[in-house]
């Protein structure tokens, strides 16, 4: 029970509460107890500034991540769709410790691998194309040259859909991962070869397409309807293999199909009903705005005028006790 004691100051009376090294030992404890509460070897505070919505203080109502982009080093320049190293970062401390075990069922050149080695987590990933496969291995050895760890890494050159074959059940804590968007990038690269040909988007924005591989049975040459259901089994392995408590994180832009008079796909809201079908707890949405990175443009002048989309998704699935 508190104790109290009357004192008098300037004739007026006031209850203070009694000053003793309790008080002190008390707030200690609570401090204690944050961290000890805390998520991943963060505490409380230090999770929050990494997942906050919020990242311009003084726009306390901007919901999106923007402060991730960094110029891409010769790996990275190997490969037409790559998201930036502290991207994953921040997705990796938020959903995972060290030694926990970190996996991307679309590897590619090997970011993700390259930050759960800098973050002092095990990883694995798949990749189809053998050219990635082999750049994800020498940036790996590059970086495990200057920074080695006892961890284990594991890049396998084979489909998606094997993945079961490679990766155990109950291991993985945070899938990190960006897939192909269906055959949409064969729609883009004809695009620039004719509507954008000379345009802003593909001068001054720098927009470059390149495509994944010639694979019959790449993800990035199926069709949208084929594409989605092909996902549907990748997001059901996917489950299979992670803890239970466990994050999928699937970095993905919307797109548009006007040529077939389809304004808008929401890959996305997809996306995330494929999750949720096979089992996935749809558990977070997150807005990695990249504005500053591209010019904005007029759309679909002069019949029909469209919003620059120039923000990706960050679709967070959960694995539920």
């Amino acid at each position: 029970m508190k104790k109290y004691k009357i004192a008098e100051e300037n004739s007026d009376y006031f209850v203070a509460e009694t000053q003793t090294e309790y008080l002190a030992s008390r707030e200690l404890a609570k401090e204690e107890k944050k961290s000890t509460l805390g998520f991943n070897g963060l505490t409380p505070s230090e999770w929050a500034l990494l997942s906050k919505n919020v990242v311009v203080e003084d726009d306390l109502l901007n919901p999106v991540w923007n402060d991730l982009s960094s110029p891409r080093n010769k790996y990275q320049l190997e490969h037409g769709a790559v998201y930036p190293i502290k991207l994953c970062e921040r997705l990796i401390k938020m959903y995972s410790k060290e030694g926990d075990a970190i996996f991307d069922p679309f590897l590619g050149i090997g970011t993700t691998m390259i930050a759960a080695h800098q973050l002092s987590r095990h990883c694995v990933g798949t990749e189809l194309n053998p050219k990635f496969a082999d750049i994800a291995g020498k940036w790996l050895a590059d970086v495990q040259g200057l920074f080695a760890n006892d961890l284990h890494y594991k890049i396998v050159n084979d489909d998606c859909r094997n993945l079961l074959k490679h990766v155990h059940k109950d291991k993985i804590q945070v899938t990190v991962t960006s897939p192909p968007y269906a055959d949409f990038i064969q729609k883009s690269l004809k695009d620039r070869e004719t509507t954008h040909k000379t345009s802003v988007i593909k001068i001054e924005n720098n927009s470059t397409v390149k495509q994944y591989s010639q694979e019959e049975n790449d993800f990035g040459n199926l069709p949208y309807p084929a594409f989605l259901e092909q996902i549907k089994h990748i997001l059901k392995d996917n489950l299979e293999v992670t803890k239970a408590g466990g994050y999928s994180c699937w970095v993905v832009k919307d797109y548009r199909d006007t040529k077939n008079k389809v304004p808008y796909v929401p890959f996305h809201s997809d996306l995330a009903r494929a999750g949720e079908e096979v089992g996935w707890k749809y558990h977070d949405l997150i807005i990695w705005d990249q504005t500053g990175q591209r010019r904005l443009v007029l759309l679909g002048y002069p019949s029909v005028l469209y919003t620059n989309q120039n923000c990706s998704f960050i679709v967070v699935f959960r694995k539920v006790k």
